[in-house]
């Protein structure tokens, strides 16, 4: 490696005159000093602890940084709004750091995850804090792919300014006024066919049917790792018929489900930032219903009330201190690692539910197989809401609001089949008789003139 050239004095003019080897600035805060043999360069120095860097061989280069230098120490810089944003990014993300509105789920945590990865990093992950402007914000939400995309990723970056300013990572000067960022990429308008839409729909294979999940109860009445699980077959039907999610499950007590068919649905299990309780989705309080007999058969209401019966006896014996309608063996939640490797993955084996053996990567130049479920145990939401829509007829709205659900919008979106073949169905409902046309190539649409036939 070549030695730097020995500073030569004669061609920095600008220095003052003397054989000062310092100079301060206005304020005192930064300190200049002068090229030396062993160290041929201007440096400044600056803060407590002490922080410092070359500024080139030129007296002027080196006073005007040092007095930019000092412009920042006034207006509030730290050592942390030197790091890159992406240091900030990791802050936000933090599960440590403390939330205005208590701790993200899980669901919002992937979400604000994929934001930073796809939009925030890449455009201004390698700018200062100090450094970082609107127009960096501009630009992440411009790469959205829509308007409603931009506006989510605006959203995010709004949260992300905040814990950055929370964390002192922002100057306490610095403004990033987000209220002119919009959106302004291009807009691709492409007419669809009605069905073509976002793949909402739940098709019909991902909704286990009525034998279907009778097979998975009884295979969780026959297959038992450990201790006493006669709750199991309970836990199947409840959540096939009424409609609750795995982790509100977890934290279902005896305060919460009533005899007379109803169920509170207060709280849901959350687990980054270890197990605790939370809102349930969406930050939706609701009831919810379970049948007497479900249509597999199973008696849901007398399992229930002896259900509860046990928890009595539980709770005198100190073995289920808060009630829970599905403890683990401790008396304690059960975790959603630990329900599915033993509870439903012995179970739906056992009850020949459908999966695929997939090689994936695992660890450095390693692969596993991993077995990949095409009906899991949320699927059983899906038995709930079908069961209540084509079944009960129970009206849109009001399964809904059983279910969760923001709105009847929603459920329509993903249980009413918007297909084009539906047009089959419809047809057939007017009494139109099905006849195979060369123009569409489907029994139930159109003849070769485009005209409907009639039975």
């Amino acid at each position: 490696m070549a030695r730097p050239q020995p500073y030569d004095r004669a061609a920095d003019p600008a220095r003052p005159d003397g054989e000062h080897a310092a100079w301060d600035t206005p304020a005192g805060l930064v300190a200049v000093y002068a090229p030396t043999v062993l160290v041929p360069y201007y440096r400044i120095t600056w803060g407590n602890p002490q922080a410092g860097t070359s500024v080139g061989r030129c007296f002027d280069t080196a006073w005007a940084k040092a007095l930019a230098r000092e412009q920042l120490l006034l207006a509030g810089a730290t050592p942390r709004t030197e790091f890159r944003a992406s240091v900030g990014i990791d802050y936000w993300l933090s599960p440590e750091r403390p939330k205005p509105r208590g701790s993200w789920g899980e669901s919002h945590t992937k979400t604000m995850t994929y934001y930073a990865t796809r939009y925030f990093r890449p455009v201004f992950g390698g700018v200062r804090h100090l450094d970082l402007r609107r127009a960096h914000v501009q630009l992440a939400v411009n790469l959205a792919p829509t308007e409603s995309e931009g506006r989510n990723v605006r959203r995010a970056a709004r949260s992300l300014v905040g814990a950055l300013r929370q964390g002192d990572y922002l100057l306490e000067s610095q403004v990033i006024d987000l209220g002119t960022v919009w959106w302004h990429g291009a807009r691709d308008t492409t007419v669809v066919e009605q069905g073509d839409g976002p793949a909402e729909y739940v098709p019909r294979n991902q909704r286990p049917t009525h034998d279907q999940v009778r097979a998975l109860r009884e295979a969780m009445t026959t297959r038992r790792r450990r201790g006493r699980k006669e709750w199991r077959a309970l836990a199947v039907e409840l959540a096939a018929y009424s409609g609750v999610r795995r982790g509100e499950l977890a934290v279902l007590d005896d305060t919460t489900v009533h005899t007379d068919g109803r169920i509170r649905v207060q709280w849901r299990l959350e687990t980054i930032g270890g197990p605790h309780l939370a809102l349930p989705k969406g930050n939706k309080r609701r009831w919810t219903t379970y049948p007497q007999i479900t249509p597999t058969g199973f008696p849901l209401a007398a399992a229930i009330e002896r259900r509860l019966a046990e928890i009595e006896h539980e709770r005198a014996a100190g073995t289920n201190p808060d009630g829970l309608l599905f403890p683990s063996e401790r008396g304690t939640w059960l975790l959603g690692g630990n329900f599915h490797r033993d509870v439903f993955e012995p179970a739906a084996l056992a009850a020949d539910w459908p999966f695929r053996d997939e090689l994936k990567p695992w660890g450095e130049g390693k692969t596993r197989r991993q077995r990949t479920w095409s009906l899991t145990w949320h699927s059983l939401r899906h038995t709930f809401v079908t069961w209540q829509l084509e079944d009960v007829g129970q009206p849109t709205s009001r399964v809904a609001t059983l279910a969760g659900h923001e709105s009847a919008e929603f459920t329509l979106r993903r249980y009413v089949s918007g297909a084009k073949d539906d047009i089959a169905d419809s047809l057939a409902a007017l009494g139109w008789e099905p006849a195979l046309s060369p123009a569409t190539g489907a029994s139930g649409a159109t003849d070769v003139s485009g005209r409907y036939m009639s039975g």
